[in-house]
């Protein structure tokens, strides 16, 4: 872990611990070897932990670091690692933090069937909670993902660029994860609903440039770095939005290479191609420029809660 990133997790450090206690010993577990063996291969694929962060500072931004905020941070993650297991399998990709994953080492069936049981473990520990806030929000962010990931796989490039799509899948599949973090953390941390509804908008914005910047690490990203497979969403035909851009700066015969490019099954290497015959540099930087904008919003609504090591590492997050 970097410098810049334990400096964030510093005022969580204890809240942090227990929410890994929890994911280790009440999720990633089983009585039998062979589920045992696989989930404590994808605790491999717990990074940088970003979403039980995020409920363990948002709890702090209004006073709270309750055992409450633990739980829900470890449901998180563990919805979280779900969420890696079906998407490499919807992806192909073979690869995660570094490792082998689990498609690629067992075929398809293992990894869905093991995202199920997480799923269904986190939603029965969201039971002991004293209220069923945690488990509605996390009922409608999973409806959410699923609907943002249904909906890009029906959203290919056909040469007429939906910027506005490609943000309600994204607000879908990756902003809703993020929204609900600082919701819960919020809420269950004894903040008023205001500030609940502030940190949720603050979550989804957040989670949106996040995003942009994967789909940018996909397309000019160095696997090496990046720690896992690249260049998948090209490979299975997703819009995203360096592509839009892309398109937005070129003619008409442009706009045609990338449409065959991107949709044709015999292109090959669709990343290698796309990044040797088009400017990609220009429409990489404007996506750095609008994750940025969206950015700039989340530091205006921390802006309104008191100074304190939550909020700085919140500020030094974005």
């Amino acid at each position: 872990m970097s410098l810049l990133a334990q400096d964030i997790m510093e005022p969580v450090l204890d809240g942090m611990a227990e929410t890994d206690r929890i994911l280790r010993e009440e999720i990633l577990t089983d009585h039998a070897e062979s589920v045992l063996s696989l989930m404590q291969h994808v605790s491999q694929f717990s990074g940088k932990r970003l979403r039980p962060a995020m409920v363990h500072l948002c709890g702090g931004l209004v006073g709270s670091r309750d055992h409450e905020l633990a739980v829900i941070g470890a449901m998180l993650e563990a919805l979280h690692m779900a969420t890696l297991l079906h998407d490499d399998v919807l992806d192909h990709a073979r690869v995660r933090r570094k490792v082998p994953t689990l498609n690629a080492l067992h075929g398809n069936q293992v990894p869905v069937l093991l995202g199920d049981m997480i799923y269904a473990r986190t939603f029965d520990l969201s039971l002991k909670l004293p209220t069923l806030v945690a488990a509605r929000e996390m009922s409608l962010m999973t409806q959410d993902l699923c609907r943002g990931e249904i909906d890009q796989s029906f959203f290919k490039f056909d040469g007429h660029p939906d910027e506005e799509r490609y943000y309600r899948v994204i607000k879908g599949k990756t902003a809703a994860m993020f929204k609900s973090s600082c919701f819960l953390g919020i809420h269950y941390g004894g903040g008023t609903d205001a500030q609940a509804q502030t940190m949720a908008r603050f979550g989804i914005d957040l989670g949106t440039a996040f995003q942009i910047i994967d789909d940018c690490l996909d397309v000019v990203g160095d696997e090496r770095v990046a720690g896992k497979s690249l260049g998948t969403d090209l490979e299975t035909g997703k819009v995203t939005l360096p592509v839009i851009r892309l398109a937005r700066g070129l003619d008409a015969a442009g706009v045609a290479s990338l449409k065959e490019l991107l949709n044709d099954p015999n292109t090959g290497d669709r990343r290698a191609r796309l990044r040797d015959e088009f400017p990609l540099e220009a429409a990489v930087r404007d996506c750095h420029e609008e994750a940025d904008r969206f950015l700039r919003g989340c530091l205006d609504m921390l802006s309104g809660f008191p100074e304190g090591t939550e909020r700085q590492s919140l500020l030094d997050l974005c």
